[in-house]
């Protein structure tokens, strides 16, 4: 698989990925406004430990699932810049929808006003040109 196709697969799952972290975090805080008031926690076998340092993991955990979540959302930001750099506006526009919108593609050739064959033609041509940006960037 080529390192453009690589990218752009990766682009159209970053979604999922983003959503999943911001399901967890709503979890976490669901989590935490509803959890009984207790006096303390104790594992069994282990020490007790009071509410508040149960509260406390929770916050840094909800913390950590944020950033990392800042992390993917920078990391489609940057994947998209790179379809940004394309000169051809219908290359940026088919990419897009393709990869970041995830347009039907028979969605992408009414707003286009062109038939799937050429819709084809293009994206190939679009990854393509993507492909050159890449390769221009790392040499």
């Amino acid at each position: 698989m080529s390192k453009t196709r690589e990218l752009l697969n990766e682009l159209q799952n970053l979604d999922m990925d983003i959503q999943s972290r911001i399901d967890e975090i709503n979890e976490l805080e669901a989590g935490l406004l509803s959890s009984p008031k207790w006096s303390d926690v104790k594992v069994q076998g282990g020490q007790t430990k009071k509410v508040d340092d149960v509260y406390a993991q929770l916050i840094v955990m909800k913390e950590a699932i944020v950033q990392d979540t800042k992390e993917v959302i920078n990391r489609k930001l940057e994947l998209g810049r790179l379809i940004n750099q394309l000169k051809n506006p219908k290359s940026r526009s088919i990419l897009r929808m393709t990869y970041i919108t995830k347009t039907y593609i028979e969605d992408i050739c009414d707003n286009l006003r062109i038939s799937k064959a050429t819709y084809y033609r293009l994206r190939k041509q679009a990854e393509s040109e993507l492909e050159e940006t890449i390769i221009g960037k790392v040499s």
